[in-house]
């Protein structure tokens, strides 16, 4: 249904604009040249001003002249580092970088996808419903673009969020919620080595603490992870403040809160123990996606699989996305496969017909919003 040849242009045009968080303007006045030719409306939020980053979230509405609900299309528009001067290369269907940066197609294959399909609908004057686009800045590290969205820009009640690196036809019905905490410990100063005892280290205090604590996979579907930690000023000093970063995640966000509570305790009864300080910055950071076989939204993404003559396929993620926050908005939210693989990584590739069959899908999802009385 698509014109092959100009996705794969698009795709092509977008990973060698450069982009990173916080700095997606050149992306950003590329996409937006492109949605206006095609008469969108275009319009930036102030997210950008909120987290220090060049420029905000991008939205884009289309009035359509079939169906009665909205369709809601996203991606974001930064990649993760190494991600400037890109220089892909084809090998044998398959698009790769030259091995010195990322690809980049989280999230450009989103990115072409959603264009090529709205392009493609109204080239071959096919019944549209009224569109919106959101193009996201920071979702790598946080998802603090659609955390800063103005959500009161948007109509929708349904979104499909176009960023997963399953296959094309895979829909995430089930993705974790996540809370980020900080566990500062102080402790007590002294010399190492005239007199250790007089001091109080704030290592052995946390080492303590961690012995006790779940972490890892709790159960089947929560997770609990200590990602960064430092501390320390000298050889011969007893170590006087430590610090430790991490989060907790499940699909149940019941399950999530009794994780941060039992970490919060034994962090508590620990330092208590040793007489330490605890300083800690426990902070929600977003809901579930937990989409129930007979919601409506992923009903109409399953019945958009199987008008590309496909079969859709159901997947549970441990890591979150931009539909994390529309579903934690009130937005039905699924996120869709696009069939890239080894994300963030240097040997990062794009099969070419998985890029065309996500673009075929995002002409589906038209289709299947514009019939809808």
């Amino acid at each position: 249904m698509i014109n092959k040849e100009r996705i794969l242009a698009t795709f092509m045009e977008l990973v060698t604009t450069d982009s990173a968080t916080k700095q997606e303007g050149k992306i950003a006045a590329l996409l937006q040249q492109k949605l206006e030719a095609m008469g969108f409306t275009v319009e930036f939020d102030d997210a950008g001003k909120k987290i220090g980053g060049e420029v905000g979230n991008l939205i884009a509405k289309l009035p359509g002249n079939a169906g009665k609900k909205p369709l809601l299309l996203c991606s974001h528009m930064d990649r993760v580092t190494p991600g400037f001067g890109i220089k892909p290369v084809i090998r044998d269907g398959v698009i790769y970088s030259d091995g010195s940066t990322i690809l980049a197609s989280d999230d450009c294959t989103g990115l072409s996808a959603i264009l090529e399909g709205i392009q493609t609908a109204i080239e071959q004057n096919l019944p549209r419903p009224d569109i919106e686009v959101v193009f996201t800045i920071a979702e790598e590290g946080g998802l603090n673009g659609s955390k800063n969205l103005d959500y009161s820009r948007l109509k929708a009640t349904e979104a499909y969020v176009i960023d997963s690196s399953t296959p094309v036809g895979s829909l995430i019905t089930k993705a974790p919620a996540q809370t980020k905490f900080t566990y500062r410990i102080v402790g007590k100063a002294a010399h190492g080595g005239v007199a250790p005892e007089k001091g109080i280290n704030a290592l052995y205090v946390a080492a303590a603490a961690i012995s006790k604590m779940k972490l890892g996979r709790i159960d089947h579907e929560t997770t609990a992870n200590i990602g960064l930690a430092s501390g320390g000023t000298a050889t011969n000093a007893v170590l006087e403040t430590f610090e430790m970063k991490g989060d907790a995640r499940s699909l149940v966000v019941e399950k999530m809160n009794a994780q941060v509570e039992h970490m919060n305790q034994v962090m508590e009864e620990t330092c208590a123990q040793f007489g330490a300080r605890l300083e800690k910055d426990v902070q929600f950071s977003y809901g579930s996606v937990n989409l129930q076989p007979g919601n409506e939204a992923l009903e109409r993404a399953s019945a958009a699989v199987r008008r590309i003559g496909m079969e859709p396929t159901y997947a549970a993620t441990g890591g979150g996305a931009d539909a994390n926050l529309f579903n934690t908005k009130g937005i039905a939210a699924t996120d869709l496969g696009c069939g890239y693989n080894n994300p963030h990584g240097l040997d990062e590739y794009q099969p070419i017909s998985e890029l065309e069959k996500i673009g075929d899908l995002v002409v589906a999802l038209i289709e299947e919003y514009a019939s809808l009385g």
